[in-house]
């Protein structure tokens, strides 16, 4: 029986899950909508699911007891999170381990950090067992920066100059992983943030020292944010809530640093130099 499911399992931290458990040899099922993205995956049980159908996730959801739901920012995540508590009490599931958002409020200056208060709120009183990984921003999200470091050696965002406690997926997905195989993780919530502070311009200044090139970084608007990720392809809604969210933590307050990683994984989290060390070869400089 494959106790566990991790939904979302294409995604950045669902596909570091499933790398760990893989590593740990524990048997799960990963969820996708289109089974075909795991043909380059050995050794998982692929099945099918759509957030938007019940039925399909009752069908996926089936001899499972331990879920993990990471969901793309999109305008249906109220409703999604909503049918996964619906299919799961349908299909016997006890316990969902949720990524959220630091920073969760109500008030919060980001719809996405709303929605995630909201859909929070909704599992903490739907009866099942939950463990709210409360996340920072992520290391790897560097990587979008690619390209202008490469041809420019610049980086440009709307963070302004605030210093955040980013975190390496790595560390989020060893904390679930935990929160899906052991113990003594019911009803927690984790804050989960890196062992240090930075700002864009250290990020740079760090790449630059690691490559032995200046590499400047650019304060830019939500709207010039905005404006570059639709000419990437992303759509409008989410260019638009992404920059928003942006530019919410460059107005600060994402600083505070959480013992939750060392406490749950009995290490320290990854500094930012060990996970660029370790990433080197995606810069390909």
């Amino acid at each position: 029986m494959n106790k566990i499911l991790v939904a979302g399992a294409t995604g950045n931290t669902g596909s570091e899950i499933l790398k760990q458990l893989l590593e740990k040899g524990v048997q799960f099922k990963a969820m996708s909508r289109d089974k075909s993205k795991f043909k380059n995956i050995a050794g998982i049980n692929r099945v099918e699911g759509n957030f938007a159908d019940i039925s399909s996730l009752v069908l996926a959801f089936k001899d499972v007891e331990n879920i993990y739901v990471a969901m793309p920012a999109h305008p249906d995540n109220e409703v999604w999170i909503n049918n996964i508590i619906s299919a799961s009490k349908k299909a016997g599931v006890l316990h969902i381990v949720k990524l959220s958002g630091m920073g969760v409020s109500p008030d919060a200056g980001s719809e996405i950090i709303r929605v995630h208060a909201k859909t929070d709120d909704m599992l903490m009183q739907s009866g099942l067992v939950y463990t709210l990984l409360r996340s920072n921003s992520f290391y790897q999200n560097i990587f979008a920066s690619i390209p202008t470091i490469k041809n420019q050696s610049s980086i440009y965002s709307p963070l302004s100059d605030s210093k955040l406690s980013l975190i390496d997926i790595r560390d989020v997905a060893a904390v679930a992983v935990k929160a899906l195989t052991e113990n003594g993780h019911n009803n927690k919530i984790y804050n989960l943030t890196g062992p240090e502070t930075l700002s864009y311009y250290d990020i740079a200044k760090k790449i630059g020292s690691a490559i032995g090139k200046d590499i400047t970084y650019y304060p830019i608007s939500k709207e010039q944010a905005k404006l570059s990720m639709l000419k990437a392809g992303v759509s409008e809604w989410r260019a638009d809530k992404l920059s928003e969210i942006l530019e919410w933590f460059g107005k600060g307050g994402f600083e505070a640093i959480s013992p939750d990683v060392e406490s749950v994984l009995n290490r320290s989290a990854y500094r930012f130099d060990e996970f660029f060390n370790d990433y080197k070869i995606k810069f390909n400089i």
